[in-house]
């Protein structure tokens, strides 16, 4: 009895976990000055989305699924692909040309937010409606570490377009009415 309400608690420390480290990346984004920066980050995120697979895999394996766990489980992923890629994007952006970075960064959270509540309202078993902001998450966060990792000698303008551009289009799929596959 005991060891099947431990086993039962499994999903949600796993969702505690991928919190934990959204909440880290973005500390780190905004306080932090380390060699490693960057790297850090990323990883953390990616972290994050290992720990939101497998939260999202224990729930089911161990017919753990509440309507609590589904709540935690977007409040985090929230966090960890919503907020912290946006604060990885504001640290790697040369410029924002005041606007046109944050409007986007603002689009892509709301857009996370809105994919997040249409999911958590219906049942989504075989297939999502919309871009995962898991996936669209690990998408920006990997731009941002190629983007530093290649130094990219671009203008400002086009750097910044490009960037913008991308969160344009994530932020669109993630709202779109896009049959997505699972995977796990």
């Amino acid at each position: 009895m005991v060891k099947n309400k431990v086993v039962k608690c499994v999903p949600n420390f796993l969702t505690v976990v991928n919190l934990i480290l959204g909440i880290t990346a973005i500390l780190f984004a905004i306080k932090l000055e380390h060699p490693q920066k960057l790297l850090i980050i990323t990883a953390l995120i990616l972290l994050g989305a290992i720990a939101d697979v497998a939260d999202g895999y224990a729930a089911r394996k161990f017919n753990a699924v509440t309507s609590v766990g589904k709540q935690l489980d977007s409040f985090a992923d929230l966090v960890t692909f919503g907020i912290a890629p946006i604060a990885l994007v504001n640290y790697i952006s040369p410029c924002d040309y005041f606007g046109i970075v944050t409007i986007s960064s603002l689009m892509f959270v709301c857009a996370g937010v809105f994919r997040l509540i249409r999911y958590n309202l219906r049942d989504f078993t075989k297939h999502f409606t919309g871009l995962p902001i898991t996936a669209a998450g690990v998408t920006l966060t990997l731009y941002c570490a190629l983007y530093r990792i290649v130094h990219v000698n671009l203008p400002t303008a086009a750097d910044s377009t490009i960037t913008v551009s991308l969160m344009v289009l994530l932020s669109l799929f993630m709202v779109s009415r896009v049959k997505v596959r699972r995977i796990v």
